[in-house]
C-alpha cells in the first residue's frame, strides 16, 4: 500500500482521527456508521399502564394493549409495562443481535420471569443482547418484558434534576426494533477513542503523545469501514502502542466498578437494576434488602458473586447517612445495624467506611468506625470545597479520642468516572501526597441517579494496564487497595478533628423540619427502647419489641 508522507500539522492529523469515529460528522461513510448493521422491526408491542409498582408474575396477568413506538407514557412516578414479541430473522445467522430500546425513563428487561438488565438513555445503557451469535438450534422467537419507570435517571425534576417533580410529564419511547451489533466495530472504535484521548491530554509537547497521533493517523490510512478486513490490521497498531510499558516506578489508578444511588433521592426498583454489573463495589445494607426482598433470584446470584470475590460489599453501615445531624446514638446503629446485615447475609464485616457523598463528617466518626471494626475510610466529597482545598488525598484521620483511620480521597475528585484517559492522568495529576503514596482509586460508573459501568468503560480499561505515559491501571476491589496503602503508611500525615465540607451551606438550615423531626425520632426511639426495658425487668412475659424497634432506627 503507498502511504503519503505523515503530515506535521497536528490539529490536521488530530482532527482527521476525530471526524473518522464521529457520531455527528461523516457518519453516513465513515467507522462510527457501521456500528451497527441491519434492522428488523419487532413483531408486536404492546404496554399496560399502573399507578403502583407491583410484581412480575402480578404484571403478565394484565391486559396489554397495543402501542407504537413515538407513543408517549405517563404520568409521572406511574409505571408501563411493555409485552415484546420478537423474531430474529433466519438471515441474521452467526451475528450479535440486539435489542435497541431508548425511551424518556429508567426501564428493566425481563426474560423468563427473571430480571435481566437495566435501560436507561442517560446511562448509556440503551440495548440488550439477545446472542452473541445466533445459531439454529437456539430460539429465534421469544417473548420479552420491559418495565418502563415514568422518571428520568434524577428523577422528574421540571427542568432541573434539583427542581419540584413535574406530576404530569410524560415519557416518549423513542425506539425499539432488533439490530445486528458489530462488535469488531466497537473495539475499533474504542482504540481510536482512547489513542486521541492521549494525543489530546498529555498535550504538544509530550513524545507519547505525537506517537499517538502517528500511530492514530496510521490507522486511519489501512482502515476501509466498508471492508471489515482491513480491521484488524488497524487495531494491530492500536495493540502495539498500547503494549509498550512503563517503567517500575510509575503511578497505579486502583478502578474499581461503582454506583452511588442516593437512597432517599433517587431510588426505585428499575433503578437498582441498572445499577448491578458482575464485577462491582457497591455499599449499603438498605440496598441489599431492597433486592432481597423484591429480586430473590437476583439476590441469591449477587451472594454467590460475593463469596467468588467480584461483587463487594462496602460501607459497613445501613445507609449512605448525613455526616452532621445525626446523633453520635444514631450514628453507632447506622454501623451496627448495617455491619450485622453484611455478616449475616454475607458472613462478612465490612473493613471499609464508604461514604463518597455527604455534606461533611464529624469528628467523632473516626472513633465510632473503629468500634465497628472499620479501620478504612474512603469518600470524595471535599474536593468540593469553594474555598480551602484540603492538602491531602491519603492520610491519617484523627477523631476526638485520637482514634484513626487510613482516608483516601480519589484524586480524580469523582465518584462517577468513565474510565476516559483523562480520568487516569486526573487522577495522577492530582495526588497531593505524591512522594507519600503511589496507589490511587479510581470510581467508575454512572452515579448519583444510579446506572452502575457499562461495556464501554471496562473496554477502556483493559485496554491500558500498564502503557507508556499513562500510570498504571488496575481493576481492583477495596481491600487490595487499602492493603497497598498500609504497606506506605510510615509515610503518611495525619488530619485532626472534624472534615468540614465548605459547599452547600445552609442546606441544614432550609430543612428545619427535617432537623427537628430527625432529633424528635432520635429521642422518642429512645425512651421507646428504655420504656421497653424497664416493662421487661418488671414482667418477664412482656414481649420485649426488638425487631419493631430495629427497623425503626
Amino acid at each position: 500500500m503507498f502511504h503519503q508522507p505523515v503530515l506535521k500539522n497536528r490539529r490536521t492529523l488530530l482532527e482527521r482521527a476525530e471526524k473518522f469515529v464521529s457520531d455527528v460528522y461523516f457518519t453516513d461513510c465513515n467507522l462510527r456508521g457501521r456500528l451497527y448493521g441491519e434492522t428488523c422491526p419487532l413483531k408486536s408491542l404492546s404496554s399496560f399502564m399502573t399507578s403502583k409498582r407491583i410484581s412480575f408474575s402480578e404484571a403478565v396477568q394484565q391486559t396489554f394493549e397495543p402501542c407504537s413506538v413515538g407513543d408517549s407514557f405517563g404520568p409521572t412516578w406511574w409505571t408501563c409495562w411493555f409485552k415484546v414479541f420478537l423474531t430474529i430473522p433466519d438471515a441474521w445467522r452467526g451475528k450479535e443481535v440486539h435489542l435497541c430500546w431508548e425511551s424518556d425513563g429508567e426501564g428493566m428487561i425481563w426474560r423468563d420471569g427473571q430480571p435481566c438488565q437495566g435501560l436507561t438513555k442517560e446511562g448509556e445503557k440503551t440495548s440488550f443482547i439477545l446472542t452473541p451469535s445466533l445459531k439454529d438450534e437456539e430460539p429465534h422467537s421469544f417473548t420479552l418484558y420491559v418495565e418502563m419507570a415514568c422518571n428520568g435517571l434524577f428523577g422528574a425534576g421540571k427542568d432541573s434534576a434539583i427542581a419540584a417533580p413535574d406530576p404530569h410529564r410524560t415519557y416518549t419511547l423513542q425506539r425499539a426494533e432488533l439490530v445486528v451489533f458489530h462488535r469488531h466495530v466497537r473495539e475499533l472504535l474504542t482504540d481510536f477513542e482512547m489513542l486521541v484521548d492521549i494525543v489530546k491530554f498529555l498535550g504538544e509537547d509530550n513524545q507519547r503523545g505525537y506517537q499517538a497521533l502517528f500511530t492514530v493517523n496510521e490507522m486511519v490510512n489501512l482502515c476501509d469501514p466498508a471492508n471489515p478486513s482491513s480491521f484488524l490490521g488497524a487495531h494491530s497498531l492500536a495493540q502495539k502502542f498500547f503494549s509498550q510499558k512503563n517503567g517500575e516506578s510509575q503511578h497505579t489508578v486502583h478502578t474499581m466498578g461503582h454506583c452511588h444511588i442516593d437512597s432517599g433521592v433517587s431510588s426505585s426498583r428499575p433503578k437498582m437494576l441498572c445499577s448491578y454489573n458482575k464485577q462491582f463495589t457497591w455499599l449499603t445494607a438498605q440496598q441489599f434488602e431492597w433486592v432481597k426482598q423484591w429480586y430473590p433470584g437476583l439476590f441469591s446470584e449477587i451472594k454467590h458473586f460475593v463469596k467468588k470475590g467480584q461483587f463487594v460489599p462496602v460501607g459497613g453501615t445501613w445507609v449512605e447517612m448525613d455526616g452532621n445531624l445525626p446523633s453520635g446514638e444514631s450514628m453507632v446503629r447506622q454501623f451496627l445495624l448495617g455491619q450485622h446485615f453484611f455478616q449475616q447475609e454475607f458472613g462478612i464485616y465490612c473493613k471499609e467506611f464508604w461514604l463518597p457523598d455527604t455534606f461533611g463528617y464529624s469528628a467523632q466518626l473516626p472513633q465510632i468506625m473503629r468500634g465497628s471494626g472499620i479501620t478504612r475510610f474512603l469518600t470524595q466529597k471535599l474536593s468540593w470545597n469553594l474555598v480551602n482545598t484540603f492538602p491531602h488525598n491519603t492520610f491519617f484521620w484523627e477523631g476526638l479520642d485520637s482514634s484513626r483511620v487510613l482516608t483516601h480521597f480519589p484524586p480524580g475528585n469523582s465518584y462517577e468516572m468513565k474510565g476516559r484517559v483523562e480520568d487516569f492522568l486526573k487522577t495522577l495529576r492530582n495526588n497531593k501526597d505524591k512522594g507519600r503514596v503511589n496507589h490511587s482509586a479510581l470510581l467508575f460508573g454512572f452515579g448519583d441517579g444510579g446506572g452502575g459501568p457499562t461495556q464501554l468503560m471496562l473496554d477502556r480499561i483493559h485496554r491500558v494496564p500498564d502503557t507508556d505515559g499513562l500510570p498504571k491501571v488496575q481493576m481492583s476491589c477495596p481491600d487490595v487497595f487499602f492493603s497497598k496503602l498500609e504497606a506506605d503508611s510510615s509515610l503518611f500525615c495525619s488530619w485532626s478533628g472534624e472534615l468540614f465540607l465548605e459547599l452547600h451551606n445552609g442546606t441544614y438550615t432550609t430543612q428545619a423540619q427535617i432537623k427537628l423531626g430527625n432529633r424528635q425520632c432520635e429521642v422518642l426511639l429512645h425512651d421507646a427502647e428504655v420504656a421497653s426495658s424497664l416493662a421487661l425487668c418488671r414482667n418477664s412475659a412482656f414481649q420485649y419489641p426488638s425487631s419493631r424497634l430495629q427497623e425503626l432506627w
